[in-house]
């Protein structure tokens, strides 16, 4: 029996295996030569890629998906992690490292690009900022890695995949405010996800707030992912309550096409889709 309590208990005291590990590569890179915010940043972004975590959508990653530090090793600078759903984690990593390689599917990956594009800019803005590169790694190899960030990554990756210009979005207001930051919550027909809009004034704040669950037709700017038109961010200038008369649907047809005025500064919209797509 006391065999049994002893066998038992070595195996909860046994160390986890890691399921993946990040690297910091650059010259004389040492754990204790990194600022604590860096890496705090940089473990922080590439949990929420493996958890898949959409920054706009979830305030913190759900703990049956989060990622926990294992160990640390020198050799640049090697962070061991484990993660509670390791095939799942793995998984939404290669799928980023499709995003970087650009072999991403266009069709059906808008909400993981999403969700992935804010913790890239992280890890691109860390990078930059040490002169070094992140690595997402399979434990204890030396071959490719899955996916590796420099600097320019974020501002390559947005180039091709993102578009910004002038436009209304229509559709109801769910919240409006923040503690440290001006923004509105909005419910878009069509859209499975609710959309994280900035807006420009405070006075715009209150106003919004006198039509919390009201339908407005809103004017700004937007950043659409090209391949789909998919509005990964807006900021809202101005809106108006629609009089949508007796067709609703087929006027708010008519202001979503009426927005779309990005294309009236591009020459040739065909040959630019082109060079986006090549």
């Amino acid at each position: 029996m006391a065999d049994k309590v002893r066998s038992n208990m070595a195996k909860k005291n046994q160390k986890p295996e890691a399921t993946f590990e990040v690297r910091f590569v650059g010259p004389d890179l040492k754990p204790e030569k990194l600022p604590l915010r860096a890496v705090n940043d940089v473990l922080s972004a590439v949990q929420d890629l493996a958890s898949g975590r959409d920054p706009f959508e979830q305030q913190q990653v759900p703990q049956e998906k989060s990622i926990g530090l294992l160990s640390i090793r020198r050799g640049s600078a090697v962070y061991n992690c484990v993660a509670r759903s390791p095939s799942e984690a793995l998984n939404n990593l290669c799928v980023v490292a499709s995003f970087l390689t650009d072999q991403g599917d266009d069709d059906d990956g808008d909400d993981s690009l999403i969700a992935a594009l804010k913790p890239i800019e992280t890890l691109s803005q860390v990078a930059r900022s040490i002169g070094c590169k992140v690595e997402v790694n399979l434990p204890g190899k030396s071959r490719q890695p899955i996916f590796a960030v420099q600097g320019h990554e974020y501002e390559r990756l947005s180039s091709k995949v993102l578009l910004k210009g002038d436009t209304t979005v229509v559709g109801t207001v769910e919240r409006v405010g923040g503690a440290t930051e001006m923004r509105c919550l909005m419910r878009v027909p069509g859209r499975r996800r609710l959309l994280y809009c900035d807006v420009k004034n405070k006075d715009l704040v209150r106003r919004l707030g006198e039509h919390l669950y009201e339908q407005i037709a809103a004017t700004g700017t937007a950043v659409w992912i090209h391949s789909s038109w998919r509005v990964y961010q807006f900021e809202i200038h101005d809106f108006t309550q629609p009089r949508l008369g007796p067709k609703p649907l087929e006027s708010i047809s008519d202001l979503r096409k009426a927005g779309l005025s990005a294309w009236d500064a591009i020459e040739d919209p065909e040959g630019y889709m082109k060079d986006l797509r090549s």
